[in-house]
């Protein structure tokens, strides 16, 4: 399956440039196609048919990859495409609300991403507020003289701790 963060608003339409030249008719395909995945795109069978159609057979491996990453493609694009936040979040909202489609699912591994990038992001920076303490206390030991700027900041590195 496709990585959630790897298709991004504009990963269908670049797909589908790799056999359409022309820029609009890619834009266009794209909207198609996008909409053939969606959940009025009918059943398996019914959205292969109608992707075979837009695209021709001899593009079928990227029908299957499509079809196999239905939910994550549809899903994925309508949110990267929002914009506002209130698209967003409507887009959300059907995420949470098609468990069987998987959308729910895909929503949960777009957040669990999140929640680890936080996560890293909040570990560098008590590395680095560790890191200013130190130099901070070592500068004291040494009796090195800081100028205005490096003791500022290093002050304040010090009071957030």
């Amino acid at each position: 399956p496709l990585d959630v963060h790897a298709v991004d608003a504009h990963w269908l339409q670049r797909g589908i440039s790799a056999f359409v030249e022309d820029a609009n008719a890619s834009a266009l395909l794209a909207r198609d196609v996008l909409a053939a995945l969606g959940p009025d795109g009918g059943d398996e069978r019914a959205c292969e048919t109608r992707l075979v159609m837009l695209l021709d057979y001899d593009r079928f491996d990227f029908i299957k990859t499509l079809l196999a990453n239905r939910s994550r493609v549809f899903y994925c694009t309508r949110l990267k495409q929002a914009q506002t936040e209130a698209e967003a979040e409507a887009v959300r909202a059907q995420m949470a609300a098609d468990v069987d489609g998987g959308g729910a699912a895909i929503l949960e591994a777009l957040a669990q991403t999140g929640s680890a990038e936080t996560w890293a992001q909040d570990r560098a920076a008590d590395f680095a507020n560790r890191t200013r303490r130190e130099a901070v206390g070592l500068s004291k030991l040494r009796g090195v003289q800081l100028d205005d700027g490096e003791r500022a900041r290093l002050a304040r590195a010090d009071d957030d701790a």
